[in-house]
């Protein structure tokens, strides 16, 4: 057990796990790439990622809530270059101001699990700001963030991903990883965010629309037409999309010939 886990009590309520692993740890630290040489840390814990990326060579900026991780972490790390610690709530935290000072950020995180989906769109409402993301999420999570079209998780949070950036799957890691063990595996998902601001601002305008859709998975599109956005809809979509279709196999561009014409 690594030093100040003693000091410090995961929240189940919160559904905190600390990776303890040597190796895991090792292996995320020697996966993540930053041009920048700075990173940003959310969910710190006790500090054990951040001792495995401070051996990389990086500047970590350590994000972290908890009063008693952030007095744990201040003594790990007392005397040491190269790191600064905040404590600070992470959805809080203000993506802006800090790609002011650094510009796009790479951002790595072991995400409580409570919290890491609504992180996630945190994340992606913020993307213009970050260059790479490497997070931490139970494996089921991590597989819809990941789905391609056609695939059951395919849902809004993949179709987010995929319009603003490259997901994919880095690692598994097995529960005997984290400390305490968590009922399911998890798996380490890099993002890499493209810079495009008219992707962007899609997602900023249909993002809703697009859940929307997704609410009705078990319905054909020309149901979900008709029901939430009425019957004139229907025979200007049907000229160019089959809606017989259901949202699990919509294309992005499908998707987007949708928002598209609903907006007009």
């Amino acid at each position: 057990m690594s030093k100040g886990i003693k000091r410090f009590h995961p929240k189940k309520s919160w559904g905190q796990h600390l990776l303890v692993d040597p190796y895991v740890l090792d292996s995320i630290a020697s996966s993540v790439q930053s041009e920048s040489n700075i990173l940003i840390e959310f969910a710190s814990g006790t500090g054990n990622l951040t001792e495995y990326l401070l051996s990389k060579g990086y500047r970590v900026i350590a994000i972290e809530m908890e009063r008693e991780a952030v007095t744990a972490l201040k003594e790990r790390f007392s005397g040491k270059e190269g790191i600064e610690i905040l404590e600070e709530n992470m959805m809080k935290f203000d993506f802006e101001l800090y790609y002011k000072r650094y510009g796009r950020m790479t951002v790595v995180g072991n995400l409580p699990y409570n919290l890491s989906k609504v992180f996630l769109f945190k994340v992606f409402d913020n993307s213009p700001f970050v260059k790479d993301a490497y997070l931490m999420f139970q494996l089921e999570v991590a597989r819809r963030i990941v789905a391609d079209v056609g695939e059951k998780e395919w849902s809004p949070m993949s179709v987010f991903a995929r319009i603003l950036s490259e997901p994919e799957i880095v690692m598994v890691v097995k529960r005997g990883s984290f400390f305490p063990p968590p009922k399911v595996e998890s798996a380490l998902v890099h993002l890499r965010f493209n810079s495009d601001e008219n992707t962007f601002n899609f997602y900023k305008r249909y993002n809703r629309l697009i859940q929307e859709v997704f609410n009705y998975s078990r319905k054909t599109l020309k149901s979900i037409i008709r029901l939430r956005f009425g019957d004139e809809y229907i025979q200007r979509l049907e000229r160019v999309l089959d809606l017989s279709k259901r949202p699990q196999n919509l294309t992005l561009n499908e998707l987007k010939i949708i928002c598209e014409v609903i907006d007009e």
